[in-house]
């Protein structure tokens, strides 16, 4: 089971980094992700750079801990951050592009990942007849 958790572990952290470098390339405007945009390099620059180095600091904590409550944390940001881009989309132009969407189906796993780890935790786990396993 240790060796599992590591393996998705750092899948994960390539996951999260892999992310943190498309937002990155967004927000120097070498990624366009909507029309016009690279007109305002200072907004994408300010949307990119603080979303890459949150998806960088997710993929350093994936590689250098295990600890259920960063793993909820993150599951649940990943949830709010696929939501956002869901309910920003309408007012946008496309409303859906093809590296917003790319960072969608990337997110899907890393996700999952998050969810298995948080869902199978560190330490003992009480079976259903109560005792520990």
């Amino acid at each position: 089971m240790r060796a599992t958790r590591h393996r998705v572990r750092m899948g994960a952290a390539a996951i999260a980094a892999v992310m943190a470098a498309i937002y990155y390339l967004i927000g120097l405007n070498v990624l366009h992700v909507v029309e016009g945009a690279q007109d305002d390099p200072a907004a994408m620059l300010a949307f990119g750079v603080p979303a890459g180095t949150l998806f960088l600091l997710g993929a350093l904590l994936l590689a250098t801990q295990d600890r259920r409550i960063l793993w909820i944390v993150g599951a649940v940001l990943q949830v709010l951050v696929f939501a956002m881009y869901i309910s920003v989309a309408p007012s946008r132009t496309p409303s859906y592009e093809t590296w917003g969407i790319t960072l969608r189906i990337i997110e899907i796993p890393l996700a999952a990942a998050l969810a298995w780890l948080a869902l199978t935790g560190t330490g003992p786990v009480l079976s259903l007849r109560g005792e520990q396993r």
